[in-house]
C-alpha cells in the first residue's frame, strides 16, 4: 500500500512551514482533497474524534478549512474518491462519508453488531471501522471491521465477508484491504489468517499464519501479494495462495508495506528498521532508527522514502537506503507522511499537531 505521491520531497533537512494543533494523537496519514475554498488541503483525524482539513499552501496555508467531530477515535486514514469526497472510519464502528466542500457529513454507516460500539476489551474493538477504507473499482469502498464490507458510494452494504450467519463472531480486520483491479481483495485478521476473496465476496483462499496480521499488503506487478505479520515475517503468495517466499524481520511488521517505482518492497518494522526487499524476497538494504517504526513509509516520484519513528524523528533516505536527513519532533511519529504535489511533507505526531515540512 504505502502513500506514494507524484510529488518529490525535500532531499535536505526541511523547515516546518506551518503547525496546526489538532488536540489529540494523530496516527493516520493526511488525505489530500479540495476544500470549500477550492484549495488543496490535508485532511486528518485524531484520537479525540476530531476530523480537520488544513490548507496546504498559498495565502491561507496552515489555516483550518474543515473542522468536524465524530463520537469515536479516528486512528486511520481517509480515502478520497474522484469527486474529492472523503471516507473515514472510527472506533464507534462507523464509516463516515464527508464532503469537504460542503463541510458536512454526507452519511454514516454502522458496521457489525457489537453492543455497545465502544465497549472495553476485545469485543469493543472487534467491530471498529479502522481497516481502511480502500477505494476500489467503480468507486465502491472495501472496509475492515468484524470482517470485510463492500460499501457503495451512497453508504449501502453490497456484501460482507464472512457471512455473519456462518461465522457468528468473526475477529477483527485492522489493516486496510488490498483491492485489485478486478475487485478481488486481500487482507489479514486478528485471528492470524490471511485471506483472498473475489469481487462478490466469495472466498478464494485463506491461510493460517498464526500471529495477528496488522499490516496492509501490496501487490507486485506479477500479481504476487506480499504481507507482513506480527511475528516479523514478510510473506509472498501467488494468486493461487501458494507461498513464494518469506523474509524474517527483527520485529513485528504492523505498518502497511510500500513499493518503489523500481518494484522494491519497503517494510517498516517495530525493531526500528526499514527493510528493502527485492521481488524475490532478497534483502537489498536496511536502515535503522532508535525507535519502533509503526507507520507506513511514503515514497516520492524520485524513489526517496520518508517515514516517522518512535524515536521522535521524521527520516528521509534515498532509494539505496542512504540517509538524506532526520528531523526531530516533540513526540513519537506514528502517522505516515503524506507527500503533496509541491513536495510538501504533511505529517501528524503524537503531540496532536499536524505539520507541513518543506
Amino acid at each position: 500500500m504505502g502513500f506514494a505521491s507524484r510529488g518529490t520531497g525535500p532531499t535536505t533537512t526541511p523547515a516546518i512551514v506551518w503547525e496546526v494543533e489538532i488536540g489529540a494523537v494523530i496516527t493516520g496519514a493526511a488525505a489530500l482533497s479540495v476544500s470549500a475554498e477550492g484549495e488543496l488541503a490535508a485532511f486528518v483525524g485524531s484520537h479525540a474524534g476530531r476530523f480537520v482539513g488544513v490548507t496546504i499552501g498559498g495565502a491561507r496555508a496552515g489555516q483550518i478549512a474543515l473542522d468536524l467531530s465524530v463520537p469515536g477515535i479516528i486512528g486511520g486514514s481517509a480515502a478520497v474518491d474522484a469527486s474529492g469526497r472523503l471516507y473515514v472510519g472510527a472506533d464507534d464502528d462507523t464509516l463516515y462519508a464527508i464532503d469537504p466542500r460542503a463541510r458536512s457529513i454526507v452519511w454514516s454507516l454502522r458496521l457489525g453488531g457489537c453492543e455497545p460500539a465502544r465497549a472495553p476489551g476485545p469485543e469493543g474493538v472487534r467491530c471498529d471501522a479502522d481497516g481502511g477504507p480502500t477505494l476500489g473499482p467503480g468507486g465502491d469502498l472495501w472496509v475492515g471491521a468484524d470482517g470485510i464490507y463492500r460499501v457503495d458510494r451512497e453508504g449501502q452494504i453490497r456484501w460482507r465477508f464472512p457471512d455473519p450467519k456462518a461465522t457468528p463472531r468473526p475477529l477483527h480486520v485492522f489493516a486496510a484491504p488490498l483491492v485489485g483491479r478486478d475487485g478481488s481483495a486481500y487482507f489479514g485478521g486478528w485471528d492470524g489468517s490471511f485471506t483472498a476473496i473475489d469481487a462478490d465476496g466469495a472466498l478464494r483462499w485463506q491461510i493460517a499464519l498464526g500471529p495477528d496480521v496488522d499490516a496492509a499488503p501490496i501487490m507486485l506487478p506479477n500479481g504476487v501479494v506480499v504481507v507482513g505479520a506480527d511475528d516479523g515475517a514478510i510473506l509472498a503468495f501467488d494468486q493461487a495462495g501458494a507461498e513464494r517466499w518469506r523474509f524474517k524481520a527483527g520485529g513485528e511488521v504492523r505498518a502497511p508495506l510500500a513499493l518503489t517505482p523500481e518494484g522494491v518492497i519497503i517494510a517498516a518494522s517495530m525493531d526500528g528498521t526499514l527493510y528493502a526487499l527485492a521481488a524475490d524476497g532478497a534483502l537489498r538494504w536496511s536502515f535503522s532508527t532508535r525507535g519502533p517504526l509503526a507507520a507506513a513509509p511514503a515514497i516520492d516520484a524520485a524513489g526517496n522514502i520518508f517515514f516517522g519513528s518512535r524515536d521522535e524523528h521524521v527520516y528521509a533516505v534515498d532509494r539505496r537506503g542512504r540517509s538524506l536527513w532526520a528531523l526531530p519532533l516533540p513526540e513519537d511519529v506514528d502517522a505516515a507522511v503524506t507527500i503533496a504535489a509541491d513536495g510538501s511533507l504533511i505529517v501528524g505526531c503524537d503531540d496532536g499537531v499536524l505539520r507541513a515540512l518543506r
